[in-house]
């Protein structure tokens, strides 16, 4: 059978905020999202459930809200609140400065995934939440923790082709990439060969865009990171312990984006194929 390049689009955040979840259930059935990465701390959790053609991991978190641990297990990862840090520059800065208790990060990462799993759900794949899986130190941990559960897949945060644009989402995409080239996963764990979504987010979360991306490349696996969300009458605010976010401004245009079946046409066109990390 003829090789082809194989997207997985991956929704981040689910279990963070209703919309989200609505927004994945919308997509599934429309057959542009094919996976999803859940937040084990996040107020909508408890409602998530299987979704048939969707795979499902855990979005592990240190970054945002109360820690499934007791604050006692993993001091070196919260403030003085008994919240994680909320700000990936704060913990970026205290994991360089070696603050942060590599056994605590990994106590924090099983439970998540544990948690998961008790309340039924099958986990194909690993990612962090805004990437921090990827800072100096943690990207074993993680492998660590998915090889402990079983879980095949860890996400390698290296958005590779094209998009150099400047600002402040290529800074990030770039930091991530020098993260990421020293990033190794060990025995019986696979990374997607790149990604993409990074620099280009709401708007720019096209399939026009990435298909220009993603021209010539070959046959890869390529995990698609995308935050669509949509909203309805009487939805709570964003969990105020999740600290300072922005990710609800990209929630309607990528919603958008994923809905109107332009992907389809896209994976028709450049030859590719939408599936999930189960399914690989």
């Amino acid at each position: 059978m003829r090789r082809t390049l194989q997207l997985i689009i991956n929704v981040d955040d689910i279990g963070l905020h209703p919309a989200v979840r609505r927004a994945v259930e919308a997509c599934a059935e429309r057959g542009t999202v094919t996976s999803a990465s859940v937040l084990a701390n996040g107020p909508d959790q408890d409602a998530i459930r299987p979704y048939p053609g969707v795979s499902l991991g855990a979005h592990l978190n240190i970054l945002r809200g109360v820690p499934l641990s007791p604050a006692s297990e993993v001091r070196s990862l919260l403030g003085d609140d008994g919240l994680f840090l909320g700000s990936a520059a704060k913990l970026a800065w205290r994991v360089l400065r070696r603050q942060v208790v590599a056994s605590e990060v990994r106590l924090e990462w099983s439970r998540q995934v544990a948690h998961l799993r008790a309340r039924g759900l099958a986990l194909s794949h690993l990612d962090g939440e805004k990437h921090t899986h990827c800072l100096p130190g943690l990207f074993a941990i993680a492998c660590d923790v998915a090889r402990e559960h079983g879980i095949q897949w860890v996400r390698r945060s290296d958005e590779r082709f094209g998009n150099a644009r400047f600002g402040a989402s290529a800074l990030r995409r770039g930091v991530l990439r020098a993260l990421c080239a020293y990033a190794q996963t060990g025995p019986d764990i696979r990374t997607p060969d790149a990604v993409w979504g990074i620099a280009e987010q709401g708007a720019r979360l096209t399939p026009d865009a990435c298909a220009r991306a993603l021209k010539g490349i070959g046959p890869r696996v390529i995990e698609i990171v995308c935050h669509p969300g949509l909203r309805a009458d009487g939805d709570p605010a964003l969990p105020a312990t999740f600290g300072r976010m922005r990710v609800h401004e990209l929630w309607e245009p990528e919603f958008r984006s994923l809905m109107d079946g332009a992907w389809q046409e896209a994976a028709a066109t450049n030859g590719w194929r939408i599936t999930s990390f189960d399914r690989l």
